[in-house]
């Protein structure tokens, strides 16, 4: 029996999209052992679209990972995904799963990038993310990142034209030990609010449950 939505904790997981994948799309293997186990994997999956859609999907077996298999085409094909796409799979239980896919980096009200060598602490958000009647020009804008129970100050600053996040990223990223080429999806709540999601190397969402922040005093330096 799966278990309910209320208990249930499975982990997100994402991944960019090859050409393979269009018609069979590997599941990593960290997620498949935190979702089922060892040979506990279920034979069906329900994949909800956000547009209100739902595909049964059969998962398949072959070298040692998990495919999603029969029925992946389809959703494939409803959603228009082609390579380079990234799709971020959020477990509702143990079999079924919210399909969110991004274009151009953007779904609805979160964004997602990759993140960047320390030497850049500049993240873009883009524009139709930000509220249109606020001036960002002022350089002086602090907005708080939320990881689970983890709170950040992060000053949202203009650089060539552009709005991001700047100071304050370094400190989530020390304090959170993330490496580079992990995945970040920021999801806008009011304000300047962020949810912020961490997806590694290998697709699977990482964890802070447990992180002790450091207090830190924020120097926010005017450009």
């Amino acid at each position: 029996m799966a278990e309910s939505s209320s208990s249930f904790r499975g982990p997100c997981f994402c991944r960019h999209m090859n050409k393979a994948d269009e018609f069979i799309m590997c599941i990593p293997d960290a997620a498949v052992c935190k979702l089922w186990g060892v040979y506990k994997c279920p034979t069906n999956v329900d994949i909800h679209t956000e547009d209100g859609r739902v595909f049964n999907v059969g998962l398949s077996a072959a070298k040692g990972k998990i495919f999603f298999f029969h029925g992946w085409s389809k959703v494939v094909e409803h959603l228009r995904l082609t390579i380079g796409c990234l799709v971020l799979f959020n477990p509702i239980d143990s079999t079924t799963f919210k399909l969110t896919y991004f274009l151009d980096g953007v779904s609805n009200s979160t964004f997602w990038t990759y993140l960047l060598p320390t030497s850049s602490q500049f993240y873009v958000i883009p524009e139709c993310i930000l509220p249109k009647h606020y001036d960002y020009s002022s350089n002086d804008v602090i907005s708080t990142v939320v990881t689970e129970n983890n709170t950040f100050d992060v000053l949202i600053e203009t650089s060539d034209g552009k709005v991001g996040f700047s100071v304050g990223i370094d400190v989530i990223v020390s304090q959170l030990q993330l490496k580079d080429g992990c995945f970040l999806f920021f999801t806008k709540s009011f304000g300047n609010f962020f949810h912020l999601k961490v997806c590694g190397k290998n697709g699977l969402e990482m964890n802070f449950p447990d992180l002790e922040v450091d207090e830190v005093s924020y120097i926010f330096v005017r450009h």
